[in-house]
């Protein structure tokens, strides 16, 4: 966390010495009063405003809200709470990237908000829940908006072994204002419609009942979550207004999403291969599709983004042989046939692969194999590599 801070003692070293060093931690300590000439003040400068902590020169409004309900900020508590949630806000140099990372993301969560005529402050629990980061929570809960694998999957996103579309930005996003949609009609409240996304539905629900009371600032909480609705705020107050926080960011600091083309496709077996074959390669494909978590998509139809300056390969007799495999997807009508090896005795695993040029682990992939290691005299093994489908 970088805060300013205050310096203070007496140099017990020769005057000219002393002179010097005061002059300098002036300088650096000014640093840090941030567009300060055009700041609302807490109180009045004083003459050594190298002094003031960046922090005292801001203080939260008199009147804050979430997704219209208004904040009780004349409750000492709710209060308290604001001012430390907002101060730990600004005085974290996360908020920098919160913004920078804004503008990739928030251009779709403000159009689907639009669309579903949702408040835009929701647009911020993402922010809250992930700092716009593909997290994964110790309890399991994954992406920007941080679903565990149960709600995801009630949400209609796909969460197995080869595809986790809680990493899926737009599909989680979808899911995500669904879920938010029901938790508000369940509550009643967008404050613990919040708070149960954060907690859990069936925590708030116990709560308010042990409790005996209905308001989300009412309630004796988790720590995380008590500051849940806070943390929300205070991002929105910041992000909203940073230059008023001295934030002097310029359109060209913000980051831009990638520009990106969508190809269909039924299956891909080898992906590393696959993304060559787009003119792309494994890097930018799992960076643009990280739902992606296996090597290998199984049937079904996928929409995988591609740099928007991929061209497909287009080979003309043998085809080249891509970063030591011989996997050759030109087309997804033509893509992805296996050769059938029967498996002789003396045959191994490692021996296999050596010779197709694949991996162990491609081959136990393809042929779900699962832990077995033994093979077995006459068995049929599939392995991807020309498109050409013989038994051998």
């Amino acid at each position: 966390m970088v805060m300013s801070r205050t310096f203070k003692g007496t140099l017990v070293i020769a005057l000219p010495v002393g002179l010097l060093f005061i002059a300098i931690l002036g300088i650096a300590t000014h640093g840090f009063v941030i567009g300060a000439t055009h700041l609302p003040l807490k109180t009045e400068p004083s003459q050594n405003t190298e002094d003031i902590s960046r922090l005292s020169l801001y203080r939260i409004p008199d009147t804050l809200s979430f997704c219209g309900e208004r904040m009780p900020l004349e409750i000492p508590d709710v209060r308290q709470r604001m001012e430390q949630t907002f101060y730990v806000e600004l005085s974290d140099a996360q908020i920098i990237l919160d913004l920078k990372r804004s503008t990739e993301y928030f251009p779709y969560i403000d159009q689907k908000l639009r669309d579903m005529n949702l408040p835009t402050d929701l647009k911020y629990l993402p922010v809250a829940e992930s700092a716009l980061r593909n997290l994964v929570s110790y309890r399991g809960a994954a992406g920007l908006w941080q679903f565990t694998p149960e709600t995801a999957r009630h949400y209609g996103l796909i969460v197995n072994n080869y595809v986790d579309e809680r990493y899926n930005f737009r599909k989680a996003t979808d899911a995500a204002l669904k879920y938010l949609t029901d938790l508000d009609s369940t509550f009643g409240s967008w404050s613990l419609a919040a708070a149960a996304y954060n907690m859990g539905s069936a925590g708030v629900k116990e709560s308010l009942h042990y409790q005996m009371v209905k308001s989300y600032y009412s309630l004796y909480l988790n720590d995380e979550t008590a500051h849940f609705v806070f943390r929300i705020v205070a991002l929105k107050q910041i992000m909203s207004h940073y230059r008023m926080y001295g934030f002097d960011l310029e359109p060209s600091d913000f980051y831009s999403p990638p520009e990106t083309k969508l190809v269909v496709v039924t299956h891909i077996y080898n992906l590393a291969a696959w993304a060559k074959q787009q003119g792309s390669n494994y890097k930018e494909l799992r960076e643009l599709n990280p739902w992606l978590i296996s090597r290998s998509l199984p049937e079904g139809t996928w929409a995988i983004q591609l740099p928007k300056y991929a061209q497909p390969s287009v080979f003309a007799g043998s085809p080249p042989v891509v970063e030591g495999l011989t996997d050759t997807i030109t087309t997804t009508e033509t893509a992805n046939t296996p050769l059938i090896y029967r498996v002789k005795m003396g045959d191994s695993l490692i021996r296999i692969a050596d010779n197709y040029g694949v991996t162990v682990s491609d081959i136990v992939e393809w042929n779900d194999l699962g832990h077995r290691k033994e093979l077995r005299i006459g068995e049929k093994l599939k392995i991807f590599t020309h498109g050409q489908d013989t038994e051998q």
